[in-house]
């Protein structure tokens, strides 16, 4: 069993995971507009709100204990080893847009911002979720030609920065406000659970979750129209689905109305307002569901729990897996029968962590540098006789 683990966090990463795989897979399929809005998108930024929440986790014992330094460099080297996968197995994968090298950098950043008050963390937060969007739909649209045709390593390098920052499919002028707010739901929990209030807390997340969700489809609905009619000058109907197609990565114009469309991978404030509602409920959801079952029900939910555990091993087995097969056999890649098979690997890696009592591969290496990285830990002063 996960012992005092957060087992609903968990539960969100494995959902966070299979939403991601099924964007890879069955949206090929043209599924139900349902099924569009919830894997088109909010897979994936839950992953970086739960990237937000892993920060403090992993950092909460050393800042607890005052060692700040040490939290720091421990989160940096967590960040400097996803990205570092990242680069390795981007060219392995043909089929996806890998994530890994953005998500690192967001974190080794959030690692810089670990010592910060809530109320700041919230200010940052609320700055890049405002402004975000504007800021990566300017770059894509004005940065200089010569950072897609480098002349030299210098250029080539400074257009791989500005790509992972501004311009790119995950950039992480709006991932790192995604991940600040894992950090203060961790917070938020972590206190909520220290004064037996959990529950509570958890339902106050999926409330605020919904209301957000409520908040983002209405001021899209207005965003549509304005673009469509003042922008494009097009009815709105008839322009409807390419305005609210995928952006990967920014808003398709620079006029402000686009900013109030929550196109997925747009990184405008209504989509950051819908992917964190919708990050939101599923976490309280799961958060809650883990709290009520009994330990004889979590005991059978514990592959489950163990692989999401292990999101990055399972992520990486994920783009390698699909990306050979779009290549070996393409029939297996897409639809619901290929995004079955790639949860069950999931799933069964899940249980290979169970029986074995380990952590994933990859969870253990990023550990281990960031465990090598803190330093050791400074010694407890001993407790004075009464």
């Amino acid at each position: 069993m996960a012992g005092t683990r957060l087992v609903g966090i968990d539960l969100a990463r494995l959902a966070a995971v299979a939403g991601m795989m099924a964007a890879h897979t069955v949206l090929w399929d043209d599924p139900a507009p349902g099924v569009v809005a919830l894997v088109d998108g909010p897979p994936s930024t839950l992953f970086a709100v739960l990237g937000g929440v892993s920060v403090v986790l992993a950092a909460r014992q050393r800042l607890a204990a005052g060692e700040r330094r040490g939290a720091m460099r421990s989160t940096l080297a967590r960040g400097a080893v996803v990205a570092v996968l990242g680069i390795v197995i981007a060219p392995l994968a043909t089929a996806v847009f890998v994530v890994l090298v953005p998500f690192g950098v967001s974190i080794a950043l959030a690692g810089l911002l670990l010592a910060l008050p809530s109320w700041a963390l919230a200010a940052l937060a609320a700055v890049l979720w405002a402004a975000g969007g504007s800021l990566a739909a300017i770059a894509r649209d004005r940065l200089p030609a010569a950072l897609d045709d480098p002349a030299g390593p210098g250029d080539a390098l400074l257009g791989a920065a500005v790509d992972v920052v501004l311009t790119g499919v995950y950039p992480v002028v709006t991932w790192l406000a995604y991940l600040l707010v894992g950090m203060l739901l961790a917070r938020a929990l972590l206190a909520a659970r220290a004064r037996g209030r959990e529950r509570r807390a958890l339902a106050t997340a999926g409330v605020a979750g919904a209301a957000l969700i409520a908040a983002a489809v209405a001021a899209s609905e207005l965003g549509v129209r304005l673009v469509a009619e003042a922008v494009l000058e097009q009815p709105a109907e008839a322009m409807r689905d390419s305005i609210l197609m995928n952006a990967y990565g920014a808003a398709q114009g620079t006029e402000p109305a686009w900013q109030l469309v929550a196109a997925p991978h747009s990184g405008t404030p209504t989509d950051m307002a819908r992917t964190v509602g919708i990050g939101l409920v599923a976490i309280a959801l799961l958060g809650l569901l883990a709290a009520s079952l009994p330990p004889r029900a979590l005991r059978v939910l514990e592959p489950l729990r163990a692989a999401g555990a292990a999101p990055l091993t399972i992520y990486v087995v994920h783009v390698v897996l699909l990306s050979t097969l779009a290549l070996a056999a393409p029939e297996l890649s897409t639809g619901w029968g290929a995004w079955a098979a790639q949860l069950a690997v999931a799933i069964a890696i899940g249980a290979i962590l169970v029986a074995s009592r380990a952590r994933g591969p990859l969870e253990r290496l990023v550990g281990a540098a960031a465990t090598r990285a803190a330093g050791p830990r400074e010694p407890t002063a001993p407790a004075r006789a009464e």
